[in-house]
């Protein structure tokens, strides 16, 4: 029977015809991100889009059994693993509608963001009800291996409504170790075969999982407790069939097989749960959790050992840092393996935490895996690498022993620099520039790495994000001694005329405080003004014609303006009276015909005025940035002609604004 899909008689051509044409389309359209050692795929087709699968690329280096396996069940075509939004007694699925199994009967949001690849990382999001929820995959370092061959998981869910909602998130995992989905899970000392929950305050550190200790094809790690993932609440190991069935609470059945509900074969999957907590108006609440390739040291025998435990520990405040060591023991000889015992050996700086070094494991039948672990405290006092043993003995089996180090490290550190230019300036009536670039650069100058970044740009009235632009920027893991830029174009709105300040906001497991920067914004006050003559490529002489327009800009609301102009006649005239007149452009759209009252418009060459020049929109402009008028004049003679207004009314929809009205001086040569 295929995996996840329990056929009926008449539909099992049309559903492979369907998957067929499914494969095609959607290796098209995934999103993926990869390295040497695993890949995340993210769907991005019409139907599952933003539900993910993990497999490997190289794998551990150390080891050719594992290259391109799964890790989460989908390959190129990722339905079975999906995640849950709890909302008070509404359950949301993250992404899009899906037509199989997993979360069939689920209520869908609607998409904000598509995945995409963005600094690093997958990113989607979708409005959830009340809730945007954004879901971020990463590459991260594994615990145990210390490479980049784990996928990070996160979400990030923000409250968008004006009252608080209970909120909670379930996550689960179709896990697979390559072909094998019957593989038993392991976490402290046991062997998880059947459903099995933990809870907050007993949650290990990690799980791991792999068919043979002998002989490894997969070694997959889930890390639930530790300084970059966030604890769940609860943490249940189960069947598939059950979690895609039900959305949020489940058939659970303690002592229950894996056995695939309503079907016959064994199907892990495992779900992670962070109860419901008040989300109030405006707040935002991360999860985060690690899934990838698991670190354990092997030493072949008739005792076959394997040791795993972290592989770095960062130092925290108080100078100490509790961490788990785990081993795993397979009887490899032909015979049961009597009185296995195991043993810890630690340096200076690392000490037991309430267990014994020597545990007694019992017998172990021929092919038999026993696991134990110690508790173990590491003085981040003590710098650098530090090395310890692990060993296991029998009555009739060869000893073994495996050596492991750890790497005390301090923690992440960021530095940033945040800059803009100190201040801006006026041309023309409009700002010089119209976008300007603030800038930072973020390095991490400490030993450990900074995940689950994220760099906002918070602004006041007077300042707005350039078209296209989001203010918040997301990054994956920031590596000791990384350095990267973010930048975001800035556009000053116009309401200020002082120093006002904006804001990087910063959240980051480093702990970095937010930075201020200011900059000086004048004010673009309404004005009605003369532009420079139009038409001419050297300086006017006696008779060129050339054009003037009459400016508007920076009213808002912006409706409609009178005016009465003068000009000089001894210098200037207007030849064909009216003809030569223009209407501007605040009354010129492709889509309205503004009223432009050209009946009462007045040429008075004699007297040089231009009266009852008025124009009105049927809709206001948010902010007027366009001419009234332009007048085709005739340079007459010689001499500095002034061009004047000599009255002037303009208006939103309510009342009339006040303009600066400044005249302009034109020079004619002989």
């Amino acid at each position: 029977m295929s995996k996840k899909i329990l056929l009926t008689s008449g539909v099992i051509l049309a559903l492979l015809f369907s998957l067929l044409l499914a494969e095609i389309v959607l290796a098209k359209t995934n999103v993926e991100l990869e390295n040497q050692y695993i890949r995340i795929v993210v769907n991005n087709s019409e139907a599952d889009t933003g539900r993910f699968s993990v497999g490997t690329t190289g794998g551990d280096p150390d080891r050719d059994t594992d290259r391109n396996k799964h890790l989460i069940y989908g390959g190129d075509d990722p339905w079975t693993s999906y995640t849950t939004v709890r909302v008070g007694n509404q359950s949301w699925v993250f992404g899009n509608p899906t037509n199989r199994r997993a979360g069939r009967t689920a209520q869908y949001g609607e998409m904000l963001q598509e995945p995409k690849i963005i600094n690093d990382t997958i990113q989607s999001a979708w409005r959830l009800g009340p809730l945007e929820v954004w879901q971020i995959l990463s590459l991260a370092r594994s615990s145990t291996t210390g490479l980049m061959d784990t996928a990070r998981i996160e979400y990030e869910v923000k409250n968008t409504d004006t009252i608080t909602h209970n909120v909670g998130l379930r996550l689960m995992l179709d896990t697979m170790l390559g072909s094998n989905d019957g593989a038993p899970f392991r976490a402290q000392d046991r062997a998880i075969t059947s459903d099995t929950v933990y809870y907050a305050g007993e949650m290990p550190e990690f799980w791991q999982a792999f068919d043979s200790l002998a002989d490894p094809q997969v070694i997959s790690q889930g890390t639930l407790k530790g300084p970059h993932v966030t604890v769940p609440d609860r943490v249940y190991f189960t069947n598939w069939g059950s979690l895609a069935d039900e959305l949020w609470n489940f058939d659970f059945k303690p002592g229950r097989d894996f056995e695939r509900k309503g079907e016959f074969e064994l199907d892990s999957a495992i779900a992670l749960f962070w109860d419901q907590v008040p989300l109030a108006p405006g707040e935002s609440r991360n999860f985060v959790s690690h899934y990838g390739l698991g670190g354990v040291t092997i030493a072949p025998g008739e005792l076959v050992l394997g040791v795993s435990a972290p592989n770095q520990i960062t130092a925290d405040a108080e100078g100490f840092q509790t961490f788990s060591i785990i081993a795993y023991v397979q009887n490899a000889g032909l015979g049961e393996a009597r009185n296995v015992q195991a043993e810890i050996v630690l340096p200076r700086g690392l000490t037991l935490v309430g267990v014994e070094e020597r545990i007694n494991l019992g017998d172990l039948d021929v092919g038999e895996t026993e696991q134990t672990g110690w508790q173990v405290r590491a003085d981040s006092s003590v710098d650098g690498v530090l090395t310890y043993e692990v060993k296991v003995s029998a009555e009739n089996s060869e000893p073994n022993r495996v050596e492991r180090s750890i790497q005390i490290v301090s923690p992440a550190k960021l530095d940033v620099r945040f800059s803009g230019p100190i201040g801006i300036s006026i041309k023309d009536e409009k700002y010089e520039p119209a976008l300007f670039e603030a800038k930072a650069v973020v390095k991490n100058v400490g030993g450990a790495p900074a995940y689950g970044g994220s760099f906002e740009i918070s602004l006041p009235i007077g300042l707005e994000l350039g078209k296209g632009q989001n203010s918040k920027i997301r990054t994956g893991s920031i590596e000791p001694g990384e350095e990267l830029p973010f930048k975001w174009l800035l556009k000053p709105t116009g309401v200020s005329g002082e120093t006002i300040p904006y804001h990087l906001v910063i959240s980051s497991s480093a702990g970095q405080d937010g930075i201020t920067n200011y900059i000086m914004i004048p004010e673009l006050k309404p004005k009605v003004w003369f532009g420079q003559p139009l038409g001419q490529e050297r300086p006017i002489q006696v008779g060129d014609i050339f054009s003037i327009s009459l400016w508007a800009t920076n009213v808002r609301d912006f409706v409609g303006a009178e005016v009465d102009l003068g000009y000089d006649p001894e210098l200037l005239e207007i030849r064909g009276g009216t003809l030569l007149i223009e209407r501007g452009t605040l009354f010129t759209d492709q889509d309205k015909e503004p009223h432009f009252d050209w009946d009462n418009l007045i040429v008075n060459n004699a007297a040089g005025r231009v009266l009852n020049i008025k124009g009105e929109r049927d809709d206001s402009l948010q902010r007027s940035y366009g001419t009234l008028i332009t007048i085709h004049f005739r340079a007459k003679k010689a001499g500095t002609a002034a061009i004047t207004v000599d009255s002037l009314r303009v208006w939103d929809e309510n009342r009339t604004v006040p303009c600066e009205a400044i005249n302009r001086e034109i020079t004619i040569q002989p």
